[in-house]
């Protein structure tokens, strides 16, 4: 089995290269044909990537980033460059009127447009974090998904909404606090107290991040009675290309975290960041 092709293709944003793909296209069209409409198309797609991403991960977060940046980048070049801007107008056959010019260097100056700038930059310092959390815990749920459906034999029994209860656990709560911050730390899923147990969540999908949804996400959950459940949600299941048997993926989702808690007993947790870099 290809690990590479079990789940369906998901885009994975690199922090740099919304970057390139902003400044490269801007400056050669500069160059060559001394316009300014790359920033503009740019910027109307952070808004509707905003839009993608709010839907997928439903953080309110992902839109107020987005729509920010979409703001910042629009008016700086209307600020800077108002006969630029009106003379581009023209060329999309349109007539901005005889005080589009006059509008623009009135009430949209480079002062008001660096107050823009800096409230999008206190937006990114303090929401940005959660963002690039959630991008992190979602390509880790891949991983997961990855690492759980490559021992899967067969190819039958679709998904079945329910908690599947796989087994026994030996471990009680307080051992597993420690794994619980590690898997946090290193951003692999999100941990739950509630009181009966301990759970672990994760999703390709609604990020763990969004609290009111969790209960619908994916998880494995370590009860203190040692009952050992998993759910799988339907969204997961059908991230996968082919349609795996889901009481043995749900089985194996249960033995991968099974070692992940031995491997913490034991003091190896490299061992977990080596299964899940190995799929």
């Amino acid at each position: 089995m290809t690990n590479n092709t079990i789940i369906r293709w998901r885009p994975i944003w690199k922090i740099w290269l919304p970057i390139v793909f902003f400044i490269i296209p801007t400056i050669l069209e500069k160059e060559m044909l001394g316009t300014y409409f790359t920033p503009f198309v740019y910027a109307l797609l952070v808004f509707v990537v905003g839009i993608i991403y709010y839907l997928r991960m439903r953080l309110w977060q992902v839109i107020v980033l987005m729509s920010m940046t979409t703001i910042a980048i629009s008016t700086y070049f209307l600020a800077a460059r108002p006969e630029k801007i009106e003379y581009m107008i023209y060329l999309l056959g349109l007539d901005p009127g005889p005080y589009f010019v006059l509008w623009l260097k009135t009430y949209l100056t480079i002062p008001i447009w660096l107050v823009f700038l800096i409230t999008n930059s206190v937006i990114f310092y303090t929401l940005g974090p959660m963002l690039s959390k959630a991008l992190d815990l979602e390509k880790t749920a891949i991983r997961l998904f990855k690492l759980a459906a490559r021992e899967v034999s067969g190819e039958q029994n679709g998904f079945t909404g329910r908690p599947y209860q796989i087994g026994e656990h030996p471990y009680e709560k307080n051992q597993l606090y420690g794994l619980a911050s590690f898997l946090e730390a290193k951003k692999i899923c999100v941990a739950e107290f509630p009181v009966n147990g301990m759970r672990f969540i994760f999703s390709m999908g609604i990020s763990p991040l969004n609290k009111k949804l969790r209960d619908t996400l994916s998880y494995v959950s370590f009860g203190e009675n040692g009952k050992l459940t998993v759910f799988i949600s339907e969204h997961d299941y059908r991230q996968y290309k082919k349609q795996y048997t889901f009481d043995q993926l749900c089985e194996l989702m249960g033995k991968t975290f099974l070692r992940f808690a031995e491997y913490h007993i034991n003091n190896n947790e490299n061992r977990i960041i080596m299964e899940l870099k190995s799929v």
